[in-house]
């Protein structure tokens, strides 16, 4: 598994949602939520790429500080500015 990006948001009650978006020699991955955790399956790193630009939209942020609960390696730092929707 190859961790992509991480999103986290803290919902209207207060919970914390946080996805998490990675590779898998099967396909590419997004899995997480607050209440049930979710798992969802895409065949191409574009399709990714749409839902991760989409949870941007409703208002989720990268976890990058030291404070998430897992630090990128710098040689996946790449993949995660790659993720990251333009202005």
């Amino acid at each position: 598994m190859r961790t992509l990006a991480t999103l986290s948001m803290t919902t209207k009650r207060g919970l914390t949602s946080i996805w998490h978006f990675a590779e898998y020699p099967d396909g590419f991955y997004a899995f997480g939520g607050c209440h049930t955790p979710l798992v969802k399956r895409f065949a191409s790193i574009q399709e990714l790429r749409d839902l991760y630009r989409s949870y941007v939209g409703y208002g989720y942020t990268p976890m990058t500080t030291q404070t998430q609960l897992s630090i990128l390696p710098d040689e996946l730092s790449a993949d995660l500015w790659a993720l990251t929707p333009s202005a």
